[in-house]
């Protein structure tokens, strides 16, 4: 008899180039500073790429080549940046309420789906939800009233533009860790209840969000620090 193959192995994690954070393997952009984790083959060199590997999608490269204030006026929309002559004060509270609407709202789709899991009679994942939502309030708390803890950007700010976009850098990190959590547990309610229903895959989900939870917090708190280090009298 044959011996079964060996399981692939799960793949390795990815390491930021610019920042050194690690981040899950299939991660695009680094969730602490915005930097692309997608490497093209032969784009250094300019050489073609290794014989057998996979094309590479056009869109994925124009999205690479996208300025990182362009990404994250994708993510977040109305957002103009800290430009002269814009309210950089109004644009730091556009983005974080939209971020803190996006933590809102995969709080509100974890709230209905522990209702949909006790109206089912289905009580062992519970247990799980119930610490996630407490921080996913916190959170959301933190990031919305950002004031009460920290000024924000003041309008007598000038910074110079590589300051500037180091700080789009991590704006974008912190928008991008709120739009991975939420696409995450928009996974949940079909797999809590109904005919997709599946307790293994309930739990998975609650481990990702615990996870990218920790990465916004964190991505939370390095936008704090960088908005501080920019500000100059």
């Amino acid at each position: 008899m044959a011996a079964s193959p060996a399981p692939a192995a799960a793949p390795a994690p990815l390491t930021c180039p610019k920042c050194g954070a690690v981040a899950p393997a299939g991660t695009r952009y680094c969730n602490a500073c915005g930097s692309s984790l997608t490497v093209q083959a032969g784009s250094s060199t300019g050489t073609a790429p290794p014989a057998g590997a996979p094309p590479v999608d056009i869109r994925e490269r124009v999205d690479q080549d996208r300025g990182v204030l362009k990404r994250l006026q994708l993510l977040v929309p109305g957002f103009r940046g800290y430009r002269e002559g814009e309210d950089i004060r109004a644009a730091d509270s556009l983005l974080r309420r939209q971020v803190a609407d996006k933590v809102k709202n995969a709080r509100t789709t974890l709230e209905n789906s522990r209702a949909a899991l006790t109206n089912a009679k289905q009580f062992s994942a519970l247990n799980d939800l119930a610490p996630l939502i407490a921080d996913l309030m916190r959170l959301e708390g933190q990031i919305r009233f950002a004031e009460q803890g920290y000024t924000g950007i003041s309008p007598a700010v000038r910074a110079n533009p590589p300051q500037l976009d180091r700080l789009y850098e991590y704006d974008y990190g912190f928008a991008l860790a709120a739009d991975q959590l939420n696409q995450t547990i928009a996974q949940l309610p079909v797999a809590a209840v109904g005919a997709g229903a599946n307790a293994a895959q309930v739990q998975t989900i609650v481990a990702t969000a615990r996870g990218q939870v920790g990465q916004l917090d964190t991505a939370f708190r390095a936008r704090v620090q960088t908005v501080e280090g920019v500000r100059v009298s």
